[in-house]
């Protein structure tokens, strides 16, 4: 199956992330979240305190460098056994691969590295435990080891409450979570009021006379496990056309059950050309589509079927909740 718009095989793999950029944004997000700055303090005070903030930045930068090239020289006993490097490797591929272009990523040196390497350019990269004291300013944190013990339960119930994305298991374990920038209560409450919406917009779809759903189909509409833009995207197809919906599913391995499923499989109405053109039509319709609606994948499987796939998190409140 071809997929479009991904640009993974061109992705250039890099040993180390460009720390420079990785301050900038750093001390950017710092600063954006901590109004003070903008105060009536003295500007001779506000440029100080910058300054210091690039030093330790900097500082933590350099020392990360060093602890990442002492533990790639010493021996087996001092390194991290191989499977954490693999279960990294895994959550940075995932990341890479899913999440949207857009998204900042909060992470600890060692994954923001790891991430950096795997394509993720270091103006999407928030490093934890230097300057920066929360991963608030972020879109998604990666709840490695190192950040689960610097955060505590904080990290759930203040910071990001919902898993999207785990690999691993016991403390070598990543989740890749979502973060609430104006708190757990207010994100869950959300959550909740995108569901109810995504339930109604479901139902509408499967009373649809020219839809067409599967049995497994039918039940992620009717329980509003589905994609607010994939809602909005089937309706506007069946609006042109008669749509046969097979399958939902998300490539999320570990994700919290209150994470909608983010694509979908649209078979071809009988045989023959015309069913293939009609598939390439939605393709084109869909190709045309801009963000939020442009979707992270979609391609013809032969001329049997259509897959459509959004990235990572699922955005909430475009079906009119809060």
């Amino acid at each position: 199956m071809e997929y479009r718009g991904t640009g993974l095989s061109a992705r250039a793999r890099r040993s180390e992330p460009s720390w420079p950029s990785v301050i900038a944004t750093t001390l950017r997000l710092w600063l954006e979240r901590h109004p003070v700055f903008g105060g009536k303090r003295p500007r001779r005070r506000r440029v100080a305190v910058a300054i210091a903030l690039v030093v330790v930045v900097a500082l933590g930068a350099g020392v990360t460098g060093v602890i990442i090239g002492r533990s790639a020289r010493s021996s087996p006993v001092a390194t991290a056994p191989a499977g954490a490097s693999a279960i990294r490797g895994e959550a940075a591929s995932w990341i890479a691969g899913q999440v949207a272009a857009s998204a900042i990523v909060a992470c600890d040196p060692a994954m923001c590295a790891v991430l950096h390497a795997d394509g993720l350019p270091a103006t999407r990269l928030l490093v934890l435990g230097t300057a920066t004291a929360d991963p608030l300013g972020s879109d998604l944190v990666v709840a490695t080891l190192a950040v689960r013990n610097e955060f505590g339960t904080r990290l759930q119930s203040v910071y990001a409450p919902v898993v999207i994305a785990s690999f691993g298991t016991g403390a070598g374990r990543i989740d890749i979570r979502v973060i609430a920038p104006d708190g757990t209560a207010a994100y869950q409450a959300a959550l909740a009021a995108d569901r109810r919406s995504r339930i109604s917009a479901g139902g509408q779809l499967l009373r649809n006379p020219r839809i067409i759903v599967t049995g497994g189909a039918r039940n992620a509409l009717s329980a509003g496990d589905v994609d607010p833009r994939l809602l909005i995207m089937l309706a506007a197809l069946a609006d042109q056309q008669q749509v046969r919906i097979t399958a939902f599913g998300d490539p999320s391995p570990g994700a919290s059950p209150v994470v909608p499923l983010r694509s979908v499989q649209i078979a071809a109405l009988g045989p023959g050309t015309e069913a293939e053109a009609s598939l390439r039509s939605m393709l084109s319709l869909i190709d045309a589509q801009r963000q939020p609606f442009q979707p992270l994948r979609a391609a013809l499987a032969g001329s049997s079927a259509l897959t459509v796939e959004y990235a990572a998190p699922s955005p909430l409140g475009l079906l009119g909740g809060p």
